[in-house]
């Protein structure tokens, strides 16, 4: 791990030794800032009517997005939508995920997140570009990597979690959409997000924010202090965040707070008896003895008897709040980062510079119903058991918060502590036009968590009080055989039996890059009829890490239903790099970049060869074409590699086979779903790099200052997918295979069926044919396609008497997206088949920007529309299905207003509304009886926010 701090040590110093040339003087206050905004539209272009500003001094670096060339000016060819602190601050949003998923690039449904109750890595949050993977967006901070989060995207894959990434201390947000890898090397397949932080600052800076939302949920407070300033050949930039957010609980949204029906606090659906019912679906409820009395008073005095689904007997005990008492949509979190750079100017020729950030985050949150309830665990297969008269029970019993003593009393826990920091040197090889730059790289994420879990012994004691003792088993079915005391199971334990079923659980993750860069590059390297041809080269070497050990206690039994495998292992990597951009004429330049990466894992190696080709040709002035064509990889991931076998429950696993025999296919995810399914994963053997090309094209037309229009095309090609079998696709599959739509001698049937019946990835017990077991396994499994428009129009207006007005507008229209699972199997239309995606087809944005003619006020109207989504029957049923459709889009309006007091210099106070008509997601019947109500994949339920906050920037000159 440590290896490369020498070679680091070791390049800094040849590079420092050759360029000490001069004796130590003074240099001028870093002009980075102004470098970095000269260029200020979110769709970068260099408009020719006007004059290049000039080149900022040579120690001074540059964040240039998408380029290795040193040169604020440069021109690649690759659309680069920027986003800046004060738009970022003006449109309301409170967190880097924030600004990110409301680009219009962000098309994909999210898994998991705060909204994710009891899904996977609910504390962290994420995007994905054009409906891909989110391990396909490679994230930045100062264009040098960062470390992957250690939890999994949905249980299968690496990816970068945005939810400790200090929102007040960016300067800038660059997405650069398509290939990057022969910049960056891998993950750059559906673009690059480089988050640039502040560069320089003189003077300070103090910045207060509160807000809530009014639903009285999710209150939120920020603080930041910032400080910089020149010392001579010394300057100093540093910054401090806390930020706190209260939970948000469902039972405080109207949409979420009551069900429309009951839902379940104490129930036992009854299968009925194999001879009486062979098709094994549910028949009816086994009543309270009582009629639910004793459980009247739970959820505030709301239980009683509730009727069961149509054409079945009996009722059982049931709430309509038995579900959003006890789930959190947002995280309770409190977040401390801080920001340190520093550099330190040897002389004209040599500049030291070292960069730390870092946050430490505690969240918590409750996933709700599926952690609250227990079920007859132990007597698996199915959770069910059989009583004296042959019929076949499913007892489930969901606790409330008067036996629980408040959801609050059992939260989940996770801290987090994620850091990035480097230390290097950057400079000139004398009076050459040749500019250096080496680092040495560290960037971190550990994640402890804390997790109540029922424990084996008191659960079986539990269920022993209520089931009695085992009077035999079931020869046919394999159930044990009870004479249970329903009064027992319809009565209300107490806060004290409660807490004996429980004890929490620690687990901890910990990932880590370690990299060393060194750089050279020319911007004037020879002159060519279109001004001065620029060279950069790169070589750099690292280690990438990730390990998720296992608490032993999760496999020695004492866990219900928990055991895990622990993974972990690292990877080193040699890469070399160069780019050489061409202003061939006046008119037209050409970018070409390639990149050699280079990677070992122990017994294996792979390696992976990228270029980008681009073009930028201005017919006239005002008309700019670009287009570039470039290939990408990724590299399977560090789970897909070190993962052990893992065993786990899978979710709601649809039996797509006995609802198509049974049902017709109707009603499926309701009736047909096994509540949990023991599911072993397998690592993968022998996995190759994920293989990508893109290419895009467009134009800029720019007919006058401060108007421009920009479309551009991108298509994306991914072929030798690596990914963890997905297990709705897997049940998809089992039924095709089953009933002949596939070939059942076919290669594909052979794995998923087995040969017989036997040794498939399905298997299911004989005689009722319910399914019991699944296996999943990482493979090269697929491929992938996307083609895209995206447009944005910028217009500011000619002064007026009453101010300043300026709009702008962003569009992304997603023309394609197939996914082919298997080679020769019929690619799968994601935006059209809602059993396999519900991602937005298009996404629009746009903002209206007013500033007062003395510039102390200012205000800006954004609004964001997500167009249409299919609906609940289409996402579980398929598109064919009665009632199946989609949501009308959803439109949301942000807003605020800006005061900066003539009277007290450096001082803007602001007023912002976010969800300014207070829109809930868009209306689908198809949720009436499905907690949360609503696809929280694609929306959010939030409602209207208020934020006030108040920005002093004082002591001296101020910039970004």
């Amino acid at each position: 791990m440590n290896s490369y701090r020498p070679i680091a040590a070791a390049v800094l110093l040849a590079f420092a030794t050759q360029s000490f040339t001069a004796l130590a003087q003074d240099v001028p206050a870093s002009t980075s800032d102004s470098a970095q905004n000269n260029n200020t539209q979110s769709s970068s272009t260099q408009n020719s009517n006007t004059t290049p500003p000039p080149k900022a001094k040579r120690l001074d670096t540059v964040v240039v997005s998408g380029s290795l060339i040193n040169d604020a000016q440069i021109e690649t060819a690759s659309p680069t939508y920027t986003i800046t602190s004060q738009q970022i601050q003006a449109r309301g949003f409170n967190s880097v995920a924030e600004v990110l998923q409301n680009s219009v690039f962000s098309t994909g449904a999210i898994a998991g997140g705060p909204q994710g109750s009891g899904q996977f890595a609910q504390g962290a949050q994420t995007i994905s570009l054009y409906g891909l993977n989110p391990e396909y967006t490679l994230t930045l901070i100062d264009g040098k990597p960062i470390t992957q989060f250690g939890q999994l995207y949905n249980g299968q894959s690496n990816f970068d979690n945005l939810s400790n990434i200090p929102i007040s201390m960016i300067d800038h947000i660059d997405i650069i959409p398509g290939g990057g890898s022969s910049i960056y090397g891998s993950n750059a397949i559906a673009g690059v997000v480089n988050i640039v932080t502040k560069q320089h600052m003189d003077g300070a800076e103090i910045l207060v924010r509160t807000g809530n939302y009014q639903n009285d949920g999710g209150a939120n407070q920020r603080i930041t202090m910032s400080f910089g300033h020149d010392y001579g050949k010394l300057n100093v930039l540093g910054s401090l965040e806390f930020d706190n957010n209260s939970p948000m609980w469902a039972s405080q949204i109207p949409l979420i707070r009551r069900n429309p029906t009951q839902a379940p606090v104490a129930q036992v659906v009854d299968y009925g008896t194999p001879a009486t019912n062979p098709s094994g679906a549910p028949i009816g409820i086994l009543s309270a003895p009582d009629g639910c009395a004793a459980l009247h008073g739970l959820f505030g005095g709301t239980t009683g008897p509730a009727p069961p689904p149509a054409g079945q007997f009996g009722t059982f005990c049931g709430s309509p709040y038995a579900y959003s008492e006890s789930s959190t949509l947002q995280n309770a979190s409190r977040t401390y980062s801080g920001m340190l750079k520093v550099r330190y100017d040897v002389n004209d020729h040599v500049r030291l510079y070292s960069d730390i950030l870092a946050g430490y985050q505690v969240q918590r949150f409750n996933p709700g119903p599926s952690f609250d309830g227990v079920e007859a665990l132990q007597y698996f297969p199915g959770n069910n058991i059989e009583d004296t008269n042959g019929n076949i029970l499913a007892p489930l019993r969901n606790f409330s918060p008067e036996e629980t003593g408040g959801y609050n009393n059992w939260m989940f826990s996770q801290s987090d502590l994620m850091y990035q920091a480097d230390i290097g040197a950057n400079g000139t090889f004398g009076d050459s036009d040749w500019d250096w730059d080496v680092y040495y790289l560290r960037s971190g994420d550990r994640t402890l968590t804390d997790t109540p879990m029922y424990m084996t012994a008191p659960v079986n004691a539990y269920w022993s009080s209520v089931l009695g003792p085992v009077l035999g088993t079931d020869p046919n079915s394999g159930y044990n055989i009870y004479n249970p005391n329903w009064s027992k199971f319809y009565s209300p334990i107490s806060q004290q039996q409660y807490a004996g079923l429980l004890q929490y659980i620690s687990g901890k993750t910990n990932t880590w890059v370690n990299d060393t860069r060194a750089t050279i590059s020319n911007s004037n390297l020879f002159p060519l009829p279109g001004g001065s041809a620029s060279l950069a080269w790169l070589v750099e070497g690292g280690n990438q890490a990730w390990y998720a050990p296992v608490n032993p206690i999760l496999n020695s039994g004492q866990v219900l239903g928990a055991s895990a495998v622990p993974g972990g292992g690292q990877r080193d990597h040699y890469d070399s790099a160069f780019e050489l951009n061409l202003p061939l004429f006046k008119q037209l330049t050409l970018d070409a970049s390639a990149r050699y990466d280079y990677l070992t894992v122990p017994n294996s190696s792979n390696n992976s060869v990228t270029y980008r080709i681009g073009l930028e040709y201005r017919p006239f002035d005002t008309l700019l074409l670009r287009a570039n064509y470039a290939t990408a990889f990724l590299s399977p991931d560090m789970a897909s590699i070190f993962s052990g076998p893992q065993t786990f429950f899978s979710q709601n696993v649809v039996d797509y086979y006995l609802c198509q025999q049974l049902a017709h296919g109707q009603n499926c995810s309701e009736n047909y779903a096994y509540n949990q399914i023991t599911t072993t994963s397998l690592p993968g053997v022998d996995l190759q790099p994920v293989t990508a090309k893109s290419w895009t094209g467009g134009f800029v037309w720019a007919p006058r200052a401060g108007a421009s229009l920009s479309v551009d095309y991108l298509h994306i090609a991914i072929n030798n997918e690596v990914a963890q079998q997905d297990t709705n696709q897997l049940m998809i599959q089992d039924a095709q295979c089953l009933d002949g739509s596939l070939p059942a001698g076919s290669l594909l049937c052979n794995k998923i069926i087995g040969v017989n019946g036997q040794g498939g990835q399905v298997v299911r017990n004989p005689y009722t044919q319910q399914v019991t077991a699944l296996t999943l396994y990482y493979v090269n499994i697929s491929s992938e396609v996307t083609d895209s428009v995206t447009a944005e129009a910028k217009y500011a207006f000619d002064p007026t008497p009453v101010g300043q007005f300026t709009l702008q507008l962003d569009y992304n229209d997603m023309l394609k997206h197939e996914y082919q699972i298997y080679p020769g199997t019929t690619p799968i239309n994601m935006l059209t088949d809602p059993l396999y995606s519900t991602e937005f087809k298009s996404v629009a944005s746009g903002a209206a920007t007013w500033m007062s003619p003395d510039s102390a006020w200012s205000s800006t109207a954004y609004w964001h529309r997500y167009g249409a989504t299919p609906n609940y029957v289409a996402f579980n049923s398929g598109p064919s299905a009665p009632g199946a459709g989609s949501v009308s889009p959803w439109i949301v309006w942000n807003w605020s207003l800006n005061y900066s007091p003539p009277r007290i210099k450096g001082l803007e106070l602001s007023l912002m509304i976010n969800n300014l008509m207070n829109k809930r997601p868009p209306k689908d019947g198809g949720f009436y009886t499905n907690f949360p109500y609503y696809n929280g994949a694609n929306y959010n339920p939030y409602g209207r926010e208020f934020m006030l906050q108040a920005d002093w920037r004082f002591g001296g000159k101020t910039g970004a």
